[in-house]
């Protein structure tokens, strides 16, 4: 969980809740701690550089955080908050990780959270995040996406351009055809069934669909 922008706590927190499984790890970035508290969860981990949170302030919660463990790094650090929790759940095992928190305010800090779903070191892990209205997550390989009807889904390229061999269930659809990373022409696509199939080689995807 990130530091980033929440302006519904109650809705994302039902959400979470049927995402997740039972014996789901929380783990507040830094600052993130905020929000999660806000959500209504405790952390099982708080991994960061502490510049965004004190003990003062934790204490000032009220939590019992006696069973929580406090992992600091150093201010001077070539990773953010958000990649330290995301990649030490990896180094834990841990395959399936949602982040929340990872949008809004710093432009900069929501552009970084976005492009950490395509990190080299990440393969194998499924890891999305989620928002109040959007689930963002990346894909390197052909894919079949649940949705409904008429929300919007939008399809970037991360690599210099990926190959489309086909889709099915969007609006406008694509054969035989090449999405550029730049100009992006894959905004705000419909879904016109309850799933959409990718078929595509030769690239990496960004996928942001409506919930």
């Amino acid at each position: 969980m990130g530091n980033g922008e929440i302006k519904d706590h109650a809705k994302l927190k039902t959400m979470i809740i049927s995402s997740c499984r039972e014996n789901t790890l929380i783990i507040s970035a830094d600052g993130g701690l905020h929000n999660t508290l806000k959500l209504g969860f405790k952390p099982d981990i708080i991994i960061g550089d502490m510049d965004s949170i004190s003990l003062q302030e934790m204490t000032g919660y009220g939590e019992d955080f006696s069973g929580t463990e406090l992992i600091s790094a150093s201010l001077e650090k070539d990773e953010s908050d958000t990649r330290l929790a995301v990649e030490h759940a990896a180094w834990m095992g841990i395959e399936d990780i949602i982040i929340t928190g990872a949008t809004g305010g710093r432009l900069d800090h929501t552009f970084a959270n976005i492009m950490l779903l395509a990190s080299p070191g990440l393969d194998g892990v499924a890891i999305r995040i989620l928002t109040e209205t959007s689930e963002i997550f990346s894909s390197d390989k052909s894919c079949t996406i649940k949705g409904v009807p008429g929300k919007l889904i939008s399809i970037f390229s991360l690599t210099p351009c990926t190959t489309f061999v086909r889709t099915e269930g969007l609006k406008y659809e694509l054969k035989d055809e090449k999405l550029y990373l730049s100009p992006v022409r894959g905004l705000s696509n419909n879904f016109t069934a309850d799933k959409a199939l990718l078929d595509f080689k030769d690239g990496r995807l960004l996928i942001i669909k409506e919930l």
